[in-house]
């Protein structure tokens, strides 16, 4: 009976972890992320919430995040091997679904005027530009240091910020404060993720920023980047910003300083995918018990 209830436990593990090996290597996973992220943002500037908007960051950080992967299958054969193999398996079906998330992303970005398509084109620009090599004398941008990670957080910020103000005004301040606490998010994660693959990066001689500061100094300014945070939330709510979502700040901040110092020890890139870009599930629901 032991052995049975064993195999029935581990059959049941496998199949959880083979499919959240799946929603996250084909990027389903962080796009749906992105979603509630952009969410959150709404939220943040107290404006309705236009779910054609939220659509379209799904779509685009399919597409893009799609890309970037089929272009880092040499990478990702070290680092990943599980995503490498999967990708390789369906690589003509990655192609095509980021191709036609993207145009359905325009679609819907074309009813909503020139500045949603503006934001629409730079992150797939800057991954263009992130992850393919134009010129052999002309370096990738994640070639160079420390340019790849701040393009990645650049390209979810610039979504996250903008969009749910496209077609409105709004107080500039709250706007800066909006974008440094999406840059710097993204940025932590970013190079979070690097850490993880510290290894196959260093062998490869990619310049991510553990590899040229070490790992032990990545996660200190990593630190030093979250409780930056702190200052930021405390300066946001002294000007009477962000008050109905006080809480899910917070929770974000502690969050944050959880994950980075468990998983400076753990090297689970499976649990990292869904902690860490399920973060933004955990503040959605929190953002929601307060409304």
């Amino acid at each position: 009976m032991n052995i049975i209830e064993t195999s029935l436990k581990n059959s049941r593990f496998e199949f959880f972890r083979h499919f959240f090996t799946i929603i996250t290597s084909s990027s389903l996973f962080i796009a749906m992320s992105g979603c509630f992220k952009t969410y959150f943002s709404f939220s943040l500037y107290c404006t309705p919430q236009k779910y054609p908007l939220i659509i379209i960051t799904f779509l685009v950080v399919y597409s893009v995040y799609g890309l970037n992967k089929i272009t880092d299958i040499k990478e990702d054969q070290i680092n990943n091997a599980d995503r490498s193999y999967l990708i390789l398996r369906n690589k003509k079906l990655f192609k095509y679904s980021t191709g036609i998330t993207y145009f359905l992303a325009v679609i819907i970005g074309c009813f909503y005027g020139w500045k949603v398509l503006l934001i629409i084109i730079f992150p797939l620009m800057a991954g263009i530009v992130y992850s393919i090599q134009i010129h052999p004398r002309i370096p990738r941008l994640k070639d160079i240091f420390p340019v790849k990670s701040i393009i990645v957080a650049l390209s979810w910020t610039v979504g996250n910020t903008f969009l749910p103000i496209v077609n409105g005004k709004h107080n500039f301040l709250i706007m800066v404060f909006v974008f440094y606490f999406f840059f710097t998010k993204s940025f932590i994660n970013t190079v979070l993720f690097d850490l993880m693959d510290f290894k196959g990066d260093k062998k490869i001689g990619t310049k991510s920023i553990p590899v040229v500061v070490g790992p032990s100094r990545t996660v200190l300014l990593l630190l030093i980047f979250n409780s930056s945070l702190c200052l930021m939330i405390l300066f946001s709510l002294s000007y009477g910003f962000f008050q109905p979502q006080t809480l899910p700040l917070i929770f974000c901040l502690i969050y944050c300083y959880c994950y980075i110092i468990y998983f400076y020890k753990a090297k689970n890139r499976l649990q990292m995918e869904i902690f860490v870009d399920g973060e933004w599930i955990l503040i959605l629901f929190i953002s929601l018990l307060t409304i």
